[in-house]
């Protein structure tokens, strides 16, 4: 009787602890989808059916060039950044789970259907400075003098830095699990069904169905079934 009791006590208490997280999720859920209705996403950011949004910001697509597509069913989580900027093209398939993921892109990013990320993946289809340092001086130099809000001191005319961001394609499958913390880089293609574990720094290459990816640099350690 006595451990019935404390089971019963014990679940009263992890519900009770829980419940504020819990409701401050639901809450920020209901509303992103009543701000998104009131404002709108623009026409390169596109929703299909039953997407849930825990915050109104994680999508951005730079106009006119850039999109963003999320499949039905999905779910994004709060502290996500799905970014895409110039020609970028970002593609979320079917009912995902997306956790506190940085996605970018310059070229092309897709992501199949079932596809689960835990916390802090990032995921770039582009470099985004120089490997010369005089250039990339020069990138930083611009970036910083045009930066706002400016506090003291006037803007400097400086030339416009022609740089090729060099994006290359990322290709996810279905049914892939991308573990917290992993990395991945432009030209990476992962079949589906694949395990990419915790850690990994996937800087290349193409990983077949079913693959477990693991370590630095990423390598197949297993196959699944």
């Amino acid at each position: 009787m006595n451990s019935k009791l404390n089971k019963i006590i014990r679940l009263f208490r992890d519900r009770r602890e829980w419940a504020p997280r819990l409701i401050r999720g639901h809450m920020l859920f209901h509303f992103t989808h009543l701000f998104r209705l009131v404002f709108p996403f623009p026409n390169n950011i596109h929703l299909k059916k039953n997407v849930r949004l825990q915050w109104p910001t994680s999508l951005l697509a730079e106009l006119p060039g850039s999109s963003i597509t999320i499949g039905k069913d999905s779910v994004i989580y709060e502290n996500a950044m799905i970014e895409a900027y110039g020609a970028g093209a970002i593609t979320i398939g079917d009912s995902c789970v997306i956790g506190d993921n940085r996605i970018y892109s310059r070229g092309k990013i897709s992501i199949g259907n079932r596809v689960v990320t835990s916390w802090n993946v990032f995921i770039q289809d582009f470099d985004p400075h120089p490997v010369d340092p005089v250039l990339r001086a020069k990138q930083i130099e611009k970036l910083s003098n045009d930066f706002e809000p400016r506090f003291f001191g006037a803007r400097k005319y400086l030339d416009n830095i022609d740089f090729d961001f060099s994006p290359r394609e990322i290709e996810i499958g279905d049914d892939v699990w991308l573990g917290a913390n992993a990395l991945i880089l432009k030209g990476v293609k992962i079949g589906r069904g694949s395990i990419v574990a915790a850690g990994a720094v996937v800087t290349k290459g193409e990983y077949p169905e079913k693959s477990v990816i693991a370590g630095n640099p990423a390598r197949v350690v297993k196959q699944l079934g």
